[in-house]
């Protein structure tokens, strides 16, 4: 009796002492996390409300980044049992609910009816069923709506995140980079951050501000409304409007794309900016492999035109003619001795034997040898502080993410040839937007720009917050030297190493760059591996555009390497798709520039005899219609006051007096060609005295005038038409 005394008084210790062991446990270390599911039933909690992180549109308000919410549906068995049982009366099934909620949410989603079915019938245990996540806010409205119809309980919406969306596609993909989203912590706040590209250059502008709202839940979770609960909105972030042009882009995207195919090239890299303000209009750098990658994989990577370094070859030539100008140590006329250079442990050479060249055709001809010669008069200080001063060696401020500072030794770190290698263009690394920026210079008259990539920054209602505007850095030359290196840069296009630039109506100066490339881990340089670049601007008498076009490693053995072959012939193929674009008025503005334009006198009333009098005085050529010596000039073409080419051939229409024609009005707007056939097109243009310039045959689908501008007498158009 006593053993089992003691027993049972053992074994009633030891329960005790356990049930007090898991009681402390459970109040003092709480492994269920009853205190959050009791604070979360008595008390207000918070729930996050995540913003939208702002667009990005091009110069011209085209989007080409924008912001989906995305969502995760999730059924509430618990529910659905209720359900059932209440309408049992019916004969309404579970299995039949399933059924029906499978085949609503496999019409709007990518999910089958299968996959659906599946998830409802595992884990029958659980209440909430997790079905698909990442259904965008549409088509969770869709489903919503669907389920409202069929009267099934159940469906339960939550925030599962934020995708960008990309209407354009591939364009601008390296530009534009990539966003990173996370969820930050166990209380699920959703945070998006740029990763690489204009997306991380500009983060803080288009990231938004988290908002909140109170909750109240019952024992069932179900959150319960009250009046008194508090609700903070999200502040959705900022768009910013890009000074890139989504039309440039394309081309100079198609053509690299081009390019790289044609001349076998590893990379290709382009910009485009104008001169006078520091505006990136267009950039672009790919690789041989990104016809083969994802939209999404390409935003992952570098943007070469800022972050991929070369050696800029002959393109730096004008840096040393510029110095030379402006000290007045050669005139452009003057001969230099270009034969051979022996030097010390070193033979200057050029790629084509010359005897004596002029100051101006060394820079056409691209001699090294005659850059060597001036280069030496100049001095290494001087040469250094230039290049310096045009941006070489550090970021250009245009705080694009990746940009690198070029490769550009301090001057104490000069070696013996130094000096004759980097005048032109060796022992020294540029990036693509360094060399577009340093022709920038030579084009708006030796003034240094901070490239920028931005204009303006938007809200989400589309008030202005911030407006960049062009800041000049400095200014580096006098603009008589800058005019006559324009001169010179001219003289490549026109009979030099860039004649393949040529335009008749456009002008454009430019510089050729044929660079060998370092070979990796040692000294010395590659016999079959070069960059080859053209840098340039046009037109030459008022530069709007500056354009750098490189190819890394074209074909060595097809003599793709030489930029003459290449990068040349790219950079003339950018400029037509320009000149062919609408809204692009380069070819007008050139042709006006090189026309005598006269106003048309009023003839109207005048006799025959005063007529030609006056016509005489003014050299204007004209042809008579219905001649009559007892007749009056009844109408005329153009109308009074009208500007025209003074070479065109005016119309004078001589009739009774009763028939003169009183409104001297008539409409000179370019018509809209595009889209028509080219027989009425011609007959349209015929009527408004218009020269057409035909490339093609069928429906035309551009005109070189954009539709409605102001048109002169005689206007010359150039349009293209397909079948």
């Amino acid at each position: 009796m006593k053993l089992r005394l003691t027993i049972f008084v053992m074994i009633n210790s030891i329960f005790i002492l356990i049930w007090m062991i898991y009681l402390f446990i459970v109040q003092i270390m709480d492994p269920h996390d009853f205190k959050n599911v009791i604070n979360r039933r008595q008390h207000l909690s918070k729930q996050i409300i995540t913003s939208y992180r702002g667009n990005i549109y091009d110069r011209n308000k085209q989007l080409l980044v924008s912001s989906i919410k995305l969502y995760q549906i999730d059924i509430d068995r618990n529910a659905i049992s209720k359900y059932c049982k209440k309408n049992a009366v019916k004969g309404i099934k579970i299995a039949d609910v399933y059924q029906e909620i499978a085949k609503i949410i496999s019409k709007y989603t990518a999910i089958s009816r299968k996959s659906v079915l599946l998830k409802l019938n595992t884990n029958l245990k659980a209440n909430a069923v997790f079905i698909v996540k990442n259904i965008t806010e549409n088509d969770i409205e869709n489903i919503k709506a669907k389920f409202g119809e069929e009267n099934i309980p159940g469906l339960v919406k939550s925030f599962s995140g934020i995708r960008r969306t990309y209407p354009k596609n591939k364009l601008a993909a390296r530009l534009l980079g990539m966003v990173k989203s996370s969820e930050k912590n166990r209380e699920t706040i959703y945070d998006v951050r740029g990763k690489c590209g204009l997306e991380s250059t500009f983060d803080t502008e288009l990231s938004g501000k988290y908002g909140w709202k109170e909750v109240f839940s019952d024992a069932n979770n179900r959150k319960i409304p009250f009046l008194f609960l508090k609700e903070n909105k999200p502040q959705n972030g900022n768009s910013i409007i890009l000074t890139i042009d989504a039309n440039l882009q394309e081309i100079m995207e198609n053509n690299l794309t081009h390019g790289i195919e044609k001349y076998k090239a590893k990379n290709a890299i382009g910009v485009i900016m104008n001169p006078q303000t520091g505006e990136i209009l267009a950039m672009a750098g790919l690789s041989k492999e990104d016809n083969f990658k994802s939209p999404g994989s390409l935003r992952a990577l570098p943007n070469l035109a800022v972050s991929f370094m070369f050696e800029p070859g002959s393109t730096l030539k004008p840096i040393t003619a510029l110095i030379a100008l402006e000290k007045d140590i050669y005139k452009p006329e003057q001969k230099i001795d270009c034969r051979d250079y022996q030097m010390e442990n070193r033979l200057i050479k050029d790629v084509h034997e010359y005897r004596y060249l002029s100051f101006k055709d060394i820079i056409a001809h691209s001699s090294n040898v005659g850059v060597s010669k001036i280069v030496e008069k100049i001095g290494s200080k001087m040469l250094y502080d230039r290049m310096v001063e045009l941006g070489f060696g550090h970021r250009t401020g245009s705080n694009l993410a990746g940009e690198s500072d070029g490769i550009f030794r301090k001057l104490k770190d000069w070696q013996g040839f130094s000096l004759h290698s980097i005048s032109f263009g060796q022992e020294i690394s540029v990036t693509a937007i360094q060399l577009a920026n340093a022709y920038c210079t030579f084009a708006n008259g030796g003034n240094v720009m901070k490239p920028y990539i931005c204009s303006e920054i938007i809200d989400e209602n589309g008030k202005r917050v911030k407006k960049f505007k062009p800041k000049k850095l400095r200014t580096i030359s006098d603009k008589k030297s800058v005019d006559t290196l324009k001169d010179f840069l001219k003289g490549v296009v026109d009979y030099g190493t860039g004649v393949a630039t040529k335009f008749d109506q456009l002008t454009v100066a430019g510089k050729t760059g044929t660079a060998e490339k370092s070979k990796s881990g040692t000294a010395g340089y590659s016999k079959d591996k070069y960059t080859s670049v053209f840098a340039g601007f046009f037109p030459v008498e008022d530069p709007k555009y500056v354009m750098v076009v490189a190819f890394d490693e074209p074909d060595f053995y097809q003599y793709y390497h030489y930029a003459a072959q290449s990068a040349v012939p790219t950079f003339k193929n950018i400029i037509k798709n320009m000149i062919n674009l609408p809204q692009n008025n380069l070819l007008s503005e050139a042709k006006e520039k090189d026309i005598e334009f006269v106003k048309m006198p009023k003839l109207i009333g005048l006799t025959k005899e005063k007529t030609l009098l006056k016509l005489s005085k003014a050299g204007i050529n004209y042809k008579i219609i219905n001649n009559s010596d007892k007749n009056i000039v009844a109408d005329q073409y153009p109308k009074p006051q009208v500007k025209f080419n003074k070479n065109e051939t005016v119309i004078i229409i001589f009739d009774k007096k009763e028939n003169i024609v009183q409104n001297d009005s008539i409409d000179y707007k370019m018509p809209n060609l595009v889209g028509l056939t080219l027989k009425n097109a011609i007959s349209v243009s015929n009527r408004k005295k218009i020269k057409l310039i035909v490339q093609g045959n069928g429906i035309i689908n551009t005109q070189s005038i954009p539709a409605g501008s102001k048109i002169k007498f005689g206007e010359r158009c150039n349009i293209s038409a397909t079948r």
